[in-house]
């Protein structure tokens, strides 16, 4: 392929056009410092389209150098019959072999090349230069991923939201999701508590026949505006608080074994019981080293059991 250098004016560059932006968000405000010292080291490839020129890649160049007060730009210019597949394959392997691409852009090159390839030859020669296996669930993934509101995408970038996460929020209607963003957002749970305040959220709103957005409302607004509490802590209170409204009876069991276990531990017992307290027994363990120490501290532990009967 062979590229026409030419200095061009800004003014004639179509910067509205993004058929073939792979890069997100726009790196422009990462670049300014470089270009504003050297200028522009590598220069953007564009085509010519009609008395203007499309950006092919190079989009966060253009834009330091237009926001750095440039006039003009020298290119690497493609003429007007080249097809939009190569541009797009031209864009994807300047970027690919020199910085890879987050989560959102890897989504974003799947839905970009899948306007001119089909499903199987994505997966196949595309998912794998983006690191993935090359199977359908991987598509279809980030396929998904491409739905997902602008705040959610920048959460994602961030890793901040879980992504296995973020594509079952799409089940929800778009209030639902701003909310549980918001949420995400504000108190930055680790990626396995998203994933348990999400599936409690869920089975609430089914079991309740509610939206998750008036749940949210309802369970989490007091506790994001304490002041009293770190993000942590506030997290923790919000997940416990929809599980004892999720599981009310099982919650009640909780509170009272771990007050009796509370009670016991200062004489050596540790108190056990069945998984979800599926059994109505619970054992009592005590550890010592003679036979005496037990018959010493007995009429202490029988004057508790009978206390807590």
């Amino acid at each position: 392929m062979k590229f026409v250098h030419q200095t061009l004016s800004l003014n004639k560059i179509d910067f509205e056009d993004q058929t073939f932006c792979l890069s997100y968000p726009c790196r422009a405000s990462n670049l300014l410092p470089s270009i504003d010292l050297v200028g522009i080291i590598h220069p953007p490839v564009l085509r010519q389209k009609e008395d203007r020129y499309q950006i092919v890649c190079g989009r966060g160049r253009l834009e330091a150098a237009r926001q750095l007060g440039h006039q003009e730009v020298v290119c690497k210019v493609l003429p007007g019959w080249v097809d939009d597949l190569t541009c797009l394959a031209i864009s994807f392997e300047e970027n690919v072999t020199t910085r890879g691409f987050n989560l959102v852009e890897k989504a974003l090159v799947v839905e970009k090349f899948l306007d001119y390839l089909p499903d199987e030859e994505v997966i196949q020669h595309i998912l794998p230069r983006l690191g993935l296996a090359p199977r359908y669930q991987h598509l279809e993934f980030l396929k998904q991923l491409g739905f997902l509101e602008e705040e959610a995408k920048e959460l994602l970038v961030a890793e901040v939201l879980n992504p296995q996460v973020a594509v079952k929020l799409l089940e929800w209607d778009e209030e639902s999701r701003k909310d549980f963003i918001c949420l995400i957002r504000q108190l930055r749970p680790s990626f396995s508590r998203q994933r348990e305040i999400y599936e409690i959220l869920a089975d609430l709103a089914r079991k309740e026949e509610i939206s998750v957005k008036d749940l949210i409302d309802e369970e989490a607004q007091d506790i994001v505006a304490d002041e009293r509490l770190n993000p942590p802590q506030k997290v923790e209170k919000l997940f416990q608080r929809l599980r004892k409204r999720l599981y009310p009876t099982l919650s009640r069991h909780e509170a009272h074994y771990q007050k009796v276990a509370r009670k016991l531990a200062p004489y050596g017992l540790r108190l056990k019981a069945s998984p979800s307290f599926e059994k109505d027994s619970w054992q009592i363990e005590i550890k010592v080293k003679k036979l005496s120490e037990l018959k010493e501290k007995w009429p202490e532990i029988a004057a508790l059991l009978a206390e807590l009967a």
